[in-house]
Formats: structure tokens, sequence, C-alpha cells
């Protein structure tokens, strides 16, 4: 999914407009499974410049997160 024509977006904008391409994805196109999916995000501020991701802790760049998710919560889940 490319959003670069959008240009300057909130995170609550990037966060619709996924939802919106997933629920496409598996309403339109019938898809059910992804592996490995990987999400880059060019960070700025609202006038386009360059925000690079600082560590809260120590200041540090981040270039890499890793969410660390093993196993989802809703496959816990028992109708």
């Amino acid at each position: 999914m490319d959003y670069t024509v959008m240009g300057i977006m909130t995170i609550d904008e990037l966060k619709q407009a996924l939802w919106t391409d997933l629920q496409v994805l598996k309403e339109t196109y019938n898809v059910k499974f992804i592996k490995a999916p990987m999400l880059k995000l060019n960070l700025t501020d609202q006038f386009g410049e360059v925000a690079p991701l600082k560590s809260l802790g120590d200041g540090k760049p981040i270039y890499r997160m890793h969410t660390r998710h093993f196993r989802p919560a809703c496959q816990d889940y028992e109708p």
C-alpha cells in the first residue's frame, strides 16, 4: 500500500487509511493470511521536515522498532 500521494498525514489519518485498506484486502480480495508484514514510516513534523525518533530514556536515535508480538491476544479468545 502506497500513501505517498497523500503527503503529510497524522498518525490517526494513517491508522484509518491502514484499517480501511486492510478491510478492502479482506472483503474485496478475500485475503485471509499474511506473513512478515513490515511498516516503514518517514517521520516528519507538520511542515514536512525530518523528525527523527529518539528514545525517551536516553535521547538516542531509534532506527527500527520491534513490537515483539509473539501471539496476538485475539487468538486466545474462545467464542
